[in-house]
């Protein structure tokens, strides 16, 4: 199958299981999380609209199969006019988007830069800079915004300078094109990709070549060092490589951290008696991001998958050249793995979440992200022990791309 438009076996699907819905709109994030409790309970189900058909797969188990078993689901989606929506990071590869040999070869020369040993290097330095975050808030206070003074500012400053030591000037290149990335997935079948999404797409592909050209002639102790410098028997990433990754992971991979960070200040400050166990007893934190992770981390889609051949999952029948969709929100709400799934509870120490997906991709730097967002929330409720959402009605707003909950404000006091 070369185009979407090409897919002529629609009249195999049994058209009871096909959804009306519009999977990127305003409407649908507002209702996410109920959508994903449904989502949780029932076998996947057909999205058929412009484009390729896809197939939505919620439940734990089924969403566990599709990310485990790449000879079936692979992540390397077609590239041509029709599949736009699918390649969010436009002509880059990034690792999340290859299957097999290819997959554990890069796999291996990253995991270095994303040790134990560089996180506990990392995590003083991510701690000064989120000391002087709520600094700034504490200046400015009483009221800030939970996101735009906190939550967003772990991918600018807590990562992007702890990670790779960026200076004001070039980490407002890379936020630059984190802002635009969004609308590359919604991108009609067909129609290029936003101007402004290329125009910033090419400053930072500027930017990152700059980058690399420096640690080369002067290596740093910092992420791009490291991959500069990955090496295994002889094996070391090639130019095309070595770019696509630091694009993918700095131009957009780390906003899932600000996203998550989003969906844990949520769920901590709309549970005031929970939060106070937090702040009488700090220790119970990191368990507390697991629930809060469960139940509100960054997405309801990650990258998608193509079936190879024809298949069924959890009794749907998929043909080859459909796009899968395996929710990695939805299945923390499966009642089968979490009994009472709506509940929020800090002891419920949840296991096996699939919030950082699962098999061979499972996120490579899910310890990392966890790290910040533990140290945010640590310092914040130790800093601002009062610290409140300030409008009684509050609403959350959410943006991003498709398949995204990015929290757009948070209003806050800090007393």
């Amino acid at each position: 199958m070369s185009s979407p438009a090409e897919f002529d076996r629609l009249a195999e699907l049994d058209r009871r299981n096909v959804v009306d819905v519009d999977l990127g709109s305003d409407t649908f994030k507002a209702n996410a999380h109920r959508h994903m409790a449904e989502w949780a309970s029932r076998p996947p189900f057909y999205v058929l609209g412009k484009g390729p058909p896809q197939v939505v797969v919620g439940r734990y188990a089924d969403v566990h199969r599709v990310f485990s078993d790449t000879e079936t689901f692979a992540s390397e989606m077609p590239t041509g006019p029709g599949w736009e929506q699918f390649h969010k990071f436009m002509d880059a590869q990034f690792i999340t988007q290859m299957d097999g040999s290819q997959h554990a070869r890069l796999r291996r020369l990253l995991m270095p830069a994303f040790s134990s040993r560089r996180i506990d290097q990392l995590k003083a330095s991510i701690t000064t800079i989120i000391e002087k975050m709520l600094d700034r808030i504490e200046a400015k206070g009483p009221d800030f915004d939970g996101m735009g003074d906190l939550g967003s500012h772990l991918v600018v400053d807590a990562l992007l300078e702890a990670m790779i030591q960026m200076d004001p000037r070039r980490k407002a290149v890379f936020v630059a094109f984190h802002d635009v990335l969004p609308a590359t997935t919604y991108t009609k079948p067909g129609e290029p990709f936003p101007e402004n999404c290329r125009v910033a797409m090419q400053h930072v592909m500027d930017e990152i070549k700059v980058i690399i050209e420096e640690r080369r002639t002067k290596p740093h102790s910092d992420f791009i060092s490291d991959l500069v410098n990955a090496r295994e028997a002889g094996d070391k990433l090639t130019d095309k490589e070595l770019f696509d990754q630091i694009f993918g992971l700095a131009g957009g991979s780390l906003s899932a951290t600000s996203r998550a960070a989003g969906g844990a200040l949520l769920l901590l400050y709309t549970h005031d008696d929970q939060r106070q166990q937090l702040i009488d007893n700090p220790a119970l934190i990191p368990d507390a991001l697991e629930e809060c992770l469960r139940l509100g981390s960054n997405g309801y889609f990650t990258f998608p998958r193509i079936a190879v051949k024809d298949t069924e999952v959890g009794g749907t029948r998929i043909l080859k050249g459909m796009v899968v969709r395996p929710s990695p929100l939805s299945p923390n709400y499966d009642a089968d793995v979490f009994p009472d799934p709506l509940r929020f509870d800090i002891h419920r120490k949840p296991k096996r979440i699939l919030s950082f997906g699962a098999g061979p991709h499972h996120c490579i730097g899910n310890i990392l992200g966890r790290t910040a967002i533990t140290i945010a929330i640590t310092r914040l409720i130790a800093r601002f022990p009062k610290a409140h959402i300030s409008e009684p009605n509050f609403t959350p707003v959410y943006g991003g791309a498709v398949g995204e909950l990015r929290l757009q404000r948070l209003p806050m006091r800090t007393h």
